[in-house]
């Protein structure tokens, strides 16, 4: 009750909060007010039964209200509920840890403690709504401050409807957690699997036997949990409706995420999204899986919690003295679980415990290198629920103290992973792109399960998998059905918008730190220093960060994601800012064109042999069937020599003047020649057009005339000018722009 926007729909959600420029430590002064009571989780235990003293608690509130003795004796009252009131919620908040360390043991608990918490919140509303319309209501509105008097005024109380729902609500979230740890069993060509047998056998299956497996094992747990999801839209509708919102999402956006955006607002971004980051993350993925290697990356695979926070430690303090400070606050006060347990649930999460202005780290390791982005990523949520000025931050900037830690911490990714620092630096910058990709994909989908309420399970499983597919997702066996294993869509729906805005702020705070790593340290302190509740909007604004709900801010970095990532990452540092920079950056990321000793050399003549070879890696680069060497001027030992064969018996290049001429320049009216005859060899419109419009169109070589006009009439060519220049030569930004525009032409 400490705050105005602790209404009922924050109880009804779960409030876990889950889950390379090198630069020195920031020069900090203490800027933290705050700092958590010592305290040791080993000695916290939780009593239901003080829901029973607290609720008689409010009884006399209520009474005292009715015929006040003093002022005093109000403001004392009202104080004394919110001390109790903390109480409680830090003995749920115990209970909850212990259910997610033994969720069968603690079920029963657990229950019960959501269930009391929504009693005792009605009943220290109604109290304290109570004590502020008493005789001393304004002598107790200055004590507590007038914007959170005329929150409590305006709250509405739960009825006992809105309390029934909830409750049903709570146990159907309980049996969703049962059957996504379910046992469950596939019969593939008359043998019985497992996904206990399919990981300890994976090695000996081919592709198709292990995916066809594993899809049917999807399939069944996907009946399984989502037979409980199909139960909880209608319940969640009635939720919004009883609460006088037309539709769930509504509901959610509103009262239990507090955000100060709109549905509507979300939308728009997802369709931001679509249009400028997921072409990233597609060029992204692209280098991360296939140019690096990550068997590095197992360094912590079977380490212990002390381990990893004896490595993460030394680096939290180089980001900052006051976090490590805080950090070994943690370890000390036995405030965090990493370790490994059959009997968890599998997620990571931070909950608040506000009697000590503390809290909790969880987390259930699963022995890879996300355990330790995981406790990294957690610590900014215990951080800030230690060091903020107020703890009812919206879950949005919660998220931003979380991921934003991440990214701070790049510049230590060698301490924490060695010679594989880079890999891990790229591998958190890539899940922190994904982010902002599964943030939106994740909450149009849900949107669009509370708007059509009547689908079936095959329906929304077809209705994600579409959709995947717009975020860029290749579609593979089992796609459709893995949305059941995202808890929040149950758990906690709609709250996955909150990773993407917040990803998109993180990467911002990201791209400022190479800049100036200290002023970043600083803006990320200052974001924690400064949530005091305030929206997310906000917040951002007056830590001096971009709008997400821009156009031009999300266009705007993505180009500046685009640009560190060809020139950072691939060591291409002559692309930086270079005007063909859109149209190289996807090509290389797909292996289509390369650079040499860190460079692309964009404005290097782009010659016959570059070419043809860029076209073979088009095709898979299959054997050429011709004899070798097929041209006197290229000798079988080239690199480009397969290409050059494979072109010739394609009818793609027939030499010039007796030879291939490879590292000839080539015109512009030579490549359009050689576009053409690939885009009739993947048998795509080759037909020409009118040059008519071009002043110098009597300068294409006849032989070229009809290349030149389908290139114009595609797109390829465009005219600097209004010119068509053919003769002139072609740079290699030149030509990866032309061949950027046949790879995207439509149809």
């Amino acid at each position: 009750m400490k705050r105005s926007s602790r209404v009922l729909s924050a109880l009804l959600c779960a409030v876990f909060l889950c889950s390379m420029l090198c630069g020195a430590q920031a020069q900090e002064a203490p800027r933290f007010e705050h700092w958590p009571e010592e305290v040791d989780f080993r000695d916290l235990t939780y009593d239901l039964s003080a829901a029973d003293e607290l609720l008689d608690q409010c009884i006399q509130a209520e009474q005292l209200a009715a015929s006040p003795e003093s002022a005093q004796a109000v403001v004392d009252c009202w104080l004394a509920l919110e001390a109790a009131y903390d109480d409680w919620d830090t003995q749920c908040a115990i209970c909850g840890v212990r259910y997610y360390q033994d969720f069968k043991a603690y079920e029963a608990d657990y229950l019960a403690s959501r269930s009391l918490s929504l009693q005792v919140y009605r009943a220290c509303l109604m109290a304290v709504q109570a004590l502020l319309a008493s005789d001393y209501g304004t002598e107790l509105a200055q004590a507590m401050g007038q914007e959170l008097a005329d929150s409590y005024r305006s709250a509405a109380v739960p009825t006992d409807r809105q309390i029934a729902l909830s409750e049903e609500d709570n146990e159907q979230v309980a049996d969703y957690w049962a059957a996504l740890y379910g046992d469950y069993t596939y019969f593939y060509q008359g043998e019985s699997w497992t996904l206990a047998r399919l990981e300890d056998e994976a090695d000996g299956l081919d592709a198709a036997a292990y995916l066809a497996i594993y899809s049917g094992l999807a399939q069944a747990k996907n009946q399984a949990a989502g037979a409980t999801l199909l139960e909880m839209i209608p319940l969640r509708n009635q939720m919004a409706a009883a609460c006088g919102y037309d539709t769930f999402p509504e509901y959610a956006y509103a009262e239990t995420y507090g955000r100060d955006y709109t549905v509507a607002d979300a939308q728009a971004l997802h369709r931001l999204v679509k249009d400028y980051i997921v072409p990233v993350e597609t060029a992204y993925l692209s280098y991360r899986y296939y140019d690096l290697d990550q068997t590095g990356l197992d360094r912590y695979a079977h380490a212990d919690q002390e381990a990893k926070l004896d490595a993460v430690e030394p680096c939290m303090d180089q980001v900052s003295g006051e976090l490590g400070e805080l950090f070994r606050y943690m370890r000390k006060s036995h405030l965090c679980d990493i370790e490994a347990s059959d009997t968890k649930l599998d997620v990571g999460f931070t909950v608040n415990l506000p009697s000590y202005h503390s809290a909790f780290l969880f987390d259930q390791p699963q022995g890879t290198y996300y355990d330790l982005k995981t406790v990294i990523h957690e610590f900014g949520h215990f951080s800030a629920f230690c060091l903020a000025p107020s703890d009812d931050f919206p879950v949005d900037v919660a998220e931003i103290h979380s991921q934003g830690l991440e990214m701070l911490f790049l510049p230590y990714a060698g301490e924490l992973f060695g010679a594989d620092g880079g890999t891990f630096a790229c591998a958190q910058l890539s899940d922190l792109i994904s982010a902002v990709v599964e943030g939106c994909l994740y909450d149009e989908f849900q949107i669009y399960l509370y708007s059509h309420p009547d689908l079936t399970l095959s329906e929304i499983n077809q209705a994600f998998l579409e959709l995947a597919q717009e975020y860029g997702y290749s579609p593979y066996p089992g796609l459709e059905y893995q949305w059941v294993d995202v808890s929040h869509t149950f758990e906690s729906p709609l709250y996955y918008l909150s990773y993407a805005t917040s990803a998109l702020s993180a990467l911002d705070l990201f791209l400022r730190s190479q800049e100036d790593y200290d002023a970043a340290v600083d803006t990320y302190l200052d974001l924690i220093a400064g949530s005091d509740g305030s929206g997310y909007r906000a917040t951002v604004q007056a830590a001096g960060l971009s709008d997400v709900f821009q156009e031009e801010s999300v266009a705007a970095l993505a180009g500046a994601l685009n640009e560190y990532l060809y020139t950072a990452l691939y060591g291409l540092r002559d692309l930086a800012g270079h005007w063909a920079l859109p149209e190289i950056g996807p090509l290389v990321s797909a292996g289509i064109m390369e650079g040499s000793g860190g460079a692309f050399q964009p404005d290097a003549p782009m010659s016959r042999a570059m070419l043809v070879t860029t076209l073979y890696r088009l095709v898979g680069e299959p054997k050429p069937t011709v004899k070798q060497p097929v041209f006197p001027d290229v000798p079988v030992w080239t690199w480009y020599s397969d290409a050059v064969a494979w072109a010739y018996e394609s009818g793609l290049a027939e030499g010039t003047g007796g030879g291939f001429d490879p590292n000839g320049p080539l015109t512009r009216e030579s490549m359009a020649v050689l576009l053409c005859r690939f885009s009739a060899l993947l048998e795509l419109d080759a037909s020409g057009g009118s040059l008519s419009g071009f002043p110098d169109a009597d300068s294409v070589s006849p032989w070229a005339a009809d290349a030149v006009g389908w290139a114009v009439k595609a797109g390829v060519i465009r005219g600097a000018d209004g010119r068509l220049n053919p003769s002139g030569g072609t740079s290699r930004a030149e030509a990866a722009a032309m061949l950027y525009r046949f790879l995207t032409l439509e149809g």
